[in-house]
């Protein structure tokens, strides 16, 4: 997701603020969040140290992610495709892909990539510029569709990704749960980052190091299940942690709510 690797299996885990946070001075320091794409600019350039995936991580999900679309030569559409790390496990399985976002920064950085893709600059919640039944799949990997615009943005969009995917076209998304809302029961805080809660199922995330913050919605499994139909069928499963010493989890904590989700939604 967007938080930052050094906190995943601190706070996320284990659900309590930094020592030295104060949840109230938080609320009283609340600024407005800057828009997707300026919020993504400012974090272009740390976000492979602070927001990527460990190596390790990366090719596990996208081993599941290469079992579920549809076989090779496929046209895949990459939303928020951001530095492009998922880019040569496509290629190498022989995809087609595209990648779109809106962030200009984001896009430079995938640009210097060694093998090179077709990249657009766009807003994935406003109409997409593609023609009619372009792609076989659309991957929005790593938390991408959590800072929908408005309530209805995500209906808008699976409405779009059924014109512009063939029938039978997969949609995969890693998307956060409510459990990892949840794990912050106050607001959570430390020298890279904060998080205030601002509803049941929203909040407010701020990147320290960049100045910038972004509002996060969290929908429910029956927000999904509503607003991907009638067009799609969606089977929700839980991304688990990697157990291991290396990743710090302990049994205890593996057995926890999932904190992400990945949806697999199929055009009708």
């Amino acid at each position: 997701m967007f938080l930052p690797r050094s906190l995943c299996d601190t706070a996320a885990a284990r659900g309590r603020t930094l020592e030295g946070h104060d949840p109230h001075a938080s609320a009283r320091d609340h600024r407005a969040s800057t828009s997707a794409t300026a919020f993504f600019d400012a974090i272009a350039g740390r976000y492979s140290r602070a927001y990527a995936l460990d190596s390790n991580e990366s090719r596990r999900r996208m081993a599941r992610a290469l079992g579920l679309l549809p076989s090779p030569p496929a046209d895949v559409l990459d939303l928020g495709v951001g530095p492009g790390r998922e880019i040569p496990f496509l290629l190498d399985q022989g995809y087609a892909p595209v990648g779109l976002d809106s962030s200009k920064a984001m896009l430079e950085h995938c640009a210097r990539r060694a093998r090179p893709i077709p990249l657009v600059q766009a807003d994935f919640w406003q109409p997409l510029p593609f023609e009619d039944r372009s792609f076989d799949g659309v991957l929005a990997l790593h938390g991408t569709l959590a800072h929908s615009s408005d309530a209805g943005a995500l209906e808008r969009l699976s409405f779009e990704l059924a014109r512009v995917t063939r029938p039978g076209a997969v949609w995969l998304s890693e998307v956060p749960s409510p459990a990892w809302l949840d794990s912050f029961d106050i607001d959570f805080g430390s020298s890279d980052c904060v998080i205030r809660r601002t509803g049941t199922q929203a909040c407010e995330y701020e990147d320290r190091i960049a100045s910038a913050s972004i509002h996060v919605r969290i929908p429910s499994a029956d927000d999904w299940r509503g607003a991907l139909a009638p067009l799609w069928t969606v089977e929700i499963e839980n991304i688990e942690p990697q157990l291991g010493a290396a990743h710090g989890i302990e049994l205890a904590e593996a057995i926890r709510p999932a904190i992400e989700w990945r949806l697999i939604a199929r055009r009708r």
